[in-house]
């Protein structure tokens, strides 16, 4: 239930965040600045009995010479291509002193334009498969007062259509010059300067996209960017390239496949702006755009006019309103899912949505058809950008900061757990040091105190000569000084340890008449054991030695460091004697006492005797384990 209440009021916010963001947009930015200036304040000349004829040839002449059908305007031939003559009657009391301004639009190719028979507009060509579409633009005519007479005047146009079935015609404005020029420059710039704005920001900003598509992480999000920004570069083109290298069919199939191109892209885009993108959806989105454009170019190519038009212009309406419907149910679902907090960017992109759904109905709807999408361009681009470059940037602002607090606090916490390091492994060192204590006076009870008592006993009883009292003295001697060498400091590393016990061990075992051998086998430093494990090592080659000299009845002793396969380390100590370790297990101390001591740290011990020698292998582990008790 909390779940749900969540969600419902994270989609409130969306949907607020939407209308005051599109209020914003529709009142305060389209409404003063893109919307078309009405024309009611000019002091408009009436045009009256209208009138067209079909022509042979694109010419003042021919339309001069041909009879014409009065129509009313606005007025639409259809369906084949045709050359067609317009003309119009106007009254003047009196000519002005300044002339005229006419502000012309037909939805024609192109066109020429003629005032009492005298050519005041004629650009480009009006010829079948090679004219130019400069009549896809809106233009102030300036009729000069030299052309005009009092009374009745005539405008005439010559007229071109391919491709597009539908030659629709629109009564023009007439009003003064000085009247019409300024009424006319914010339309005009609209039509001409703005298209031109619109085409290279949507532009550069999808040169932007196609950077980020090399640097962002999410580049499938990047690549949509840039198919959004360079297809709304479409339009503006398309009204802006009047010289275009095809004809009027391929100008359709163009036509089709940018628009739809546009709000389908729009769709892929959000679904990877939600960063949860749906399964399968930008692959469907794609493959239905592919899908309408193949449509459109059979019923253009294959289809009798108007059908072939009419038919995919009504599936062109149908699929970008599905579309423009999917982009706000997609963000609304996204909404609703997720705790999103680039709700300005959601907005933006229903405006977006919102535009393309009207230029796909306004012809429906009665409103301006085909421009909301154009005009609205570069402002909601721009603005989608620069609410995702800002964010990013504080992102990366905040990722600068937490970075720098992050080092910070690493520094303070590895000085910290350095010092905590240190004091651990000087505890740990005391530690093993004070069990190794304890563990000497057991040994010291068990083992000294034992020999020496029974020691006395006999020597009280009388049942013991000169030579076993100076036998066992020595070995209680021995002993002794094994218990105190391995009470001194042996170093803080195995490396040091050997060494140290190397030193000490030599004078002793050649004493005793034994020969003593060191080989080192390893090419690698020897691992690093903590100071418990260290103490253990020294023990072990203590005991393994001093039992060789008591027990072995040999004359030579070997040491051998040798490397493991795992990077352990592999100690083998070795006598020439013909008992070896027997007699101390008998005692209770030797092996058991050194296998004890090998577990303790993880390692692993034993021996192995034939007849001429006795070897101790003790085995290191990489990585002892400190924690053993």
């Amino acid at each position: 239930m909390a779940e749900t209440t969540d969600r419902l009021r994270r989609l409130a916010r969306f949907a607020i965040t939407v209308i005051v963001v599109q209020a914003v947009f529709w009142f305060a930015v389209y409404q003063p600045f893109l919307a078309t200036p009405p024309s009611r304040d000019l002091d408009r000349i009436a045009l009256t009995d209208p009138r067209v004829a079909a022509l042979e040839v694109p010419s003042l002449e021919a339309a001069q010479g041909v009879a014409h059908t009065p129509v009313t305007l606005p007025h639409t031939l259809c369906c084949e291509p045709v050359y067609a003559s317009l003309q119009m009657d106007f009254d003047l009391d009196a000519v002005p002193a300044r002339g005229l301004g006419m502000l012309t639009y037909h939805q024609v190719d192109n066109m020429l334009v003629a005032v009492n028979g005298s050519i005041v507009v004629a650009d480009g060509s009006l010829k079948f498969g090679r004219q130019t579409f400069q009549g896809q633009q809106g233009k102030v005519v300036r009729i000069p007062s030299g052309l005009l007479r009092a009374g009745s005047n005539t405008v005439s146009y010559v007229i071109v259509r391919d491709g597009y079935p539908y030659t629709d015609l629109y009564p023009p404005i007439l009003a003064p010059i000085e009247q019409v020029q300024p009424w006319a420059a914010r339309r005009l710039w609209q039509q001409g300067d703005y298209f031109l704005i619109a085409g290279w920001t949507t532009f550069l900003l999808g040169l932007f996209a196609v950077l980020l598509i090399w640097r962002a992480e999410n580049r499938l999000f990047a690549a949509w960017l840039a198919t959004v920004c360079f297809t709304w570069t479409g339009p503006a083109a398309y009204a802006l390239v009047l010289d275009q290298p095809i004809g009027g069919t391929l100008r359709m199939v163009l036509f089709f496949g940018l628009n739809s191109l546009l709000s389908a892209s729009l769709l892929g885009f959000v679904d990877t702006w939600t960063q949860r993108p749906s399964r399968g959806l930008q692959l469907a989105v794609l493959a239905s755009w592919l899908v309408f454009v193949l449509i459109s170019i059979f019923w253009l190519i294959y289809r009798p006019m108007p059908e072939g038009f009419d038919v995919p212009a009504q599936i062109w309406s149908w699929y970008t309103t599905a579309i423009g419907i999917g982009v706000v149910a997609r963000l609304g679902w996204h909404a609703f899912r997720s705790d999103e907090n680039r709700l300005v960017e959601a907005a933006l992109m229903s405006i977006i949505a919102v535009c393309i759904v009207l230029d796909a109905l306004g012809e429906h709807l009665g409103l301006n058809t085909g421009q909301y999408v154009v005009q609205s361009a570069p402002v909601l681009l721009f603005l989608l950008i620069v609410a995702f470059v800002q964010r990013n940037f504080r992102l990366f602002q905040s990722t600068v900061s937490l970075n720098t607090y992050l080092s910070e606090t690493l520094a303070t916490r590895e000085a910290e757990l350095a010092e905590a390091r240190a004091r651990e492994t000087e505890l740990a060192r005391q530690q093993a040091h004070l069990e190794e204590r304890r563990r000497i006076m057991r040994d010291m009870h068990d083992g000294l105190g034992s020999q020496l008592m029974g020691m006395l006993l006999a020597a009280r009883r009388g049942k013991v000569d000169a030579t076993s009292m100076a036998e066992g003295l020595q070995s209680v001697i021995d002993e002794m000084r094994l218990m105190i060498d391995s009470m001194d400091s042996v170093g803080e590393s195995l490396a040091s340890a050997l060494t140290t016990f190397q030193e000490r061990s030599r004078p002793l075992v050649e004493r005793a008449g034994f020969s003593f051998a060191w080989t080192t086998l390893l090419n690698t430093p020897l691992p690093d054991y903590p100071p418990r494990a260290v103490l253990q090592v020294f023990r072990i080659l203590q005991e393994a030695v001093t039992n060789a000299l008591k027990h072995s009845g040999g004359d030579r002793i070997e040491i051998v460091l040798a490397p493991e396969p795992d990077g352990g380390v592999r100690l083998s100590i070795s006598d020439n004697g013909p008992h070896g370790l027997d007699d101390a297990g008998k005692s209770g101390h030797g092996l058991r006492n050194m296998q004890s001591r090998a577990a303790a740290i993880g390692a692993s011990l034993h021996s192995n005797r034939d007849a001429s020698r006795t070897t101790i292998v003790l085995v290191l582990p990489r990585n002892p384990d400190q924690d053993r008790p």
